[in-house]
């Protein structure tokens, strides 16, 4: 039996048993020497013993990270500090007094030995220590050794949920540069809800990264799912990133669409879609090029102020320069079934069809060609009712000359003169050919 008496206080009041996969439980350890008899102890050192390993019944897997001190209160002779020798061999601390001999424990008087940073075993259970004393009753008496036994308590460990699951950029550019992390045990089985709904396995400790040309097109929203597997309980949380510039594969649907401040917008209308600057009127499509099968507008100009225009009228198509005026239209061909205008310049003016005659325009004037014009002029007829003109100067005072087609099939040649008399003029040919088959 030992003369003094030996109280053990931990803090925590209950030490916490740690877990594997989790963050190591650390706790303190106060053995409380007291003198409970009516008479003085002659105190010479104590041996505590302490149950090591990860079992029910051990306090610690690691007696050589624990910091250990001790304390002497006297009501006589104050506070004195003790010398602790760690037996890391034995799995014990040993207490003496630092200059040797006894220390005289009055009733009243204590010693604490305090075991600090017990890093604590894995498994719930009553761990005991073995405090071995060696004291007197006397001070010349020779010390006797005697054991005794002072428990504690471990208990279970408190499950940590998984907690703080979130990206290292809620922002990005590439989605398949995201990285998720998670703080969490690692006994859980994890894996991520993906977006439509399917799961992403998880194989790197406390974080999740998508497969390459994975990663999500525009906003995501992730669920990590944490499982116990010892009771198949399941916890959530989600976090959401964001892609600075979205991909929407199925098109978005929206009454209208804004652009940044002070740019135009896009309105979606039962007729298709209307442009309009940023307060609500008619705006402006620039564009390299434009494919429609219709377009409607009633005016069509240029992209320079030097640049003409086409404005669409009851009439037809009015064509003009930079100022307004009518304008002069080049193309390499115009179709038309007809043509009202005061000047064509043009090298060749054909009927619509393919074999229909043309006029081509040589230096020397006017030539009718026929229908199988393949760019060697061929030459055609020139049909009139009355006849051919010189001029059009049929008032008094002007001269004319013109070709007469009467209707009695003679062909004469006149002249007007300027008195207002109408004389035959005169045909000069070197050869009359009456061979019609030549033409």
């Amino acid at each position: 039996m030992t003369l003094l008496t030996y109280t053990v206080l931990t803090d925590p009041a209950a030490l916490e048993a740690s877990k594997a996969g989790q963050p190591t439980s650390f706790g303190t350890v106060y053995l409380m020497v007291t003198n409970s008899s009516g008479t003085a102890t002659h105190w010479t050192k104590n041996e505590v013993k302490v149950p090591i390993g990860n079992g029910a019944e051990h306090l610690t897997p690691d007696i050589s990270l624990v910091t250990a001190s001790a304390e002497f209160h006297g009501q006589q002779t104050g506070v004195q500090s003790l010398d602790v020798q760690i037996q890391s061999a034995a799995g014990s601390f040993q207490v003496t007094k630092s200059s040797g001999g006894k220390v005289r424990f009055a009733p009243g008087d204590y010693l604490v030995v305090k075991l600090e940073d017990v890093p604590i075993a894995e498994t719930a259970g009553l761990a005991v220590l073995s405090v071995h004393e060696s004291a007197a009753k006397t001070q010349t008496a020779k010390p006797s050794n005697s054991v005794t036994a002072v428990p504690l308590v471990k208990t279970a460990p408190k499950f940590v949920a998984p907690s703080n699951f979130r990206p290292d950029q809620a922002l990005v550019d590439d989605g398949d540069a995201i990285v998720l992390r998670w703080d969490g045990p690692d006994d859980l089985a994890y894996t991520i809800g993906l977006p439509d709904g399917t799961l992403a396995s998880v194989t790197a400790t406390g974080e999740w990264r998508p497969d390459p040309k994975t990663g999500p097109k525009r906003d995501a929203t992730y669920t990590l799912i944490a499982t116990d597997p010892a009771t198949t309980r399941q916890y959530f949380l989600s976090t959401t990133v964001q892609v600075v510039e979205p991909t929407f594969d199925k098109g978005i649907r929206a009454a209208r669409v804004h652009g940044l401040s002070g740019t135009g917008r896009l309105e979606f209308t039962p007729a298709g879609v209307r442009v309009t600057d940023p307060v609500g009127s008619d705006g402006e499509v620039a564009a390299a090029k434009v494919g429609a099968t219709l377009v409607t507008t009633q005016k069509v100009t240029g992209p320079w102020a030097s640049t003409g225009a086409l404005t669409f009228g009851a009439n037809g198509i009015l064509v003009s320069n930079n100022s307004g005026s009518e304008s002069t239209v080049t193309a390499d061909k115009v179709e038309a079934n007809r043509v009202a205008t005061e000047l064509v310049n043009a090298a060749r003016v054909q009927g619509p069809g393919s074999h229909d005659g043309s006029i081509t325009f040589p230096q020397s004037g006017i030539q009718v060609c026929n229908g199988a014009f393949d760019n060697t002029p061929r030459y055609g007829y020139v049909f009139a009712e009355s006849g051919i003109y010189q001029n059009q100067s049929f008032t008094a005072g002007s001269e004319n000359r013109w070709i007469d087609l009467t209707d009695g099939g003679e062909v004469s040649v006149k002249q007007r003169h300027a008195d207002g008399t109408t004389t035959y003029g005169t045909i000069k040919v070197s050869r009359v050919d009456t061979d019609y088959a030549r033409w």
